[in-house]
């Protein structure tokens, strides 16, 4: 304590680079804890968290209507949306694009997705329902030159070929807005088909019950697949980003933690005379460093708890700033949030103090191995 107190600049410079690296990983861990919260939300808000298709080798699923009074009996299942899909050809004023044109119910496919509710640029997706309808996404409105009003010519080889009336436009940004929605009833005249669909979308309270949800509703016969089925890579990608950004971190805490070597080294080399004085009268090698390495640990501590400290008061003011951006594809302002997570509020400082007591092992060993005789004569 004697060699912290006597040597403030140095002391200050240790702690103040430790507790500096650990406050830029605590505010930059909020950060991508606050990011990936907001690309689940977007995906779990968008994508369903169960897919369920029709049994091995049918096209359609016919008894859908059975089929969805099931799946709302099991726990944890808050929204269901049967779906008829096809491909289709839409053409206006010489414009042609070929689309995924989906028949849905406007109600059940907002509860699903929130569509109608946060996504829509124009219209209304309700507006659907009421005859022959469409929906479109932005990209297929804008390669269309389409607007609201404007009648779109639906065709397609062995479907009917029919006059569709624009009534939205929506945008999620993603590949969606290469599609267009159209009433369940409008699909089937479409296609020609009767009371059955191609899939439906289902939603749960928790999306990492999905797949229990999905393995119950196999069971039937069906193709029930969870969002960890559906989009393998989405984790995968997370979870690299995340173990790339902690490993850098870690690497900037560990650059910091020399910086309290280094003052060691120095201490080590201004109290020669003193650690031969103390080996003179009896202090033993494991004592000598036993002590440098307690003052590598008080510096490290020292450091990591200022650090966290401030990181955490940062982070804090930061997110209740709520500042938001605006990316030039997404169809919403996204809102930029840092999250603390209680456990780095911990972990962090006691890494500072493991990496700083490996940092001093050096120094503490060599003032150990010191020849009391030449030491006394400095």
């Amino acid at each position: 304590m004697k060699h912290i107190r006597t040597r403030k600049r140095q002391t200050a410079l240790a702690v103040g680079a430790v507790g500096l690296a650990v406050a830029i990983i605590i505010i930059m861990r909020s950060l991508m804890n606050g990011s990936f919260e907001t690309i689940f939300q977007i995906v779990f808000e968008l994508a369903p968290h169960v897919l369920v298709t029709p049994k091995d080798g049918e096209e359609h699923i016919y008894l859908y209507k059975t089929l969805m009074e099931f799946i709302w009996t099991i726990p944890g299942v808050i929204a269901v949306s049967p779906a008829l899909s096809t491909a289709a050809t839409l053409s206006f004023e010489g414009n042609v694009e070929n689309v995924e044109m989906t028949g849905v119910i406007p109600e059940e496919l907002n509860a699903v997705t929130r569509i109608g509710d946060k996504y829509m640029m124009e219209g209304d997706l309700r507006g659907i329902a009421s005859g022959r309808r469409v929906v479109l996404g932005e990209e297929t409105a804008r390669r269309l030159d389409a607007k609201i009003g404007d009648g779109v010519l639906a065709s397609f080889p062995d479907a009917t070929t029919m006059n569709l009336v624009v009534v939205g436009v929506f945008r999620t940004g993603v590949d969606w807005d290469r599609d267009a929605f159209v009433s369940l009833d409008t699909a089937r005249r479409f296609l020609g088909e009767g009371d059955v669909i191609t899939y439906i979308n289902v939603k749960t309270a928790d999306p990492y019950r999905a797949d229990e949800i999905a393995a119950d509703i196999s069971a039937l016969g069906y193709d029930a697949r969870s969002w960890r089925s559906l989009f393998p890579e989405f984790e995968e990608t997370l979870a690299f980003e995340k173990f790339s950004n902690n490993l850098i971190l870690a690497l900037l805490l560990l650059i910091a933690s020399f910086g309290i070597a280094n003052v060691m080294n120095m201490v080590v080399l201004e109290k020669t005379r003193a650690i031969g004085m103390m080996m003179a009268m009896g202090a033993s090698s494991t004592r000598i460093r036993r002590i440098f390495l307690i003052e590598s640990g008080v510096l490290g501590i020292a450091g990591g708890a200022f650090g966290t400290v401030v990181g955490y008061a940062i982070s804090i003011y930061l997110h209740a700033q709520e500042y938001v951006i605006t990316a030039p594809n997404a169809p919403q302002p996204i809102l930029i949030q840092f999250i603390v997570d209680p456990v780095d509020l911990i972990a962090f400082p006691l890494l500072a103090l493991a990496l700083s007591m490996a940092a001093g092992v050096y120094p503490a060993h060599k003032a150990s191995r010191l020849d009391p005789v030449v030491a006394l004569r400095g």
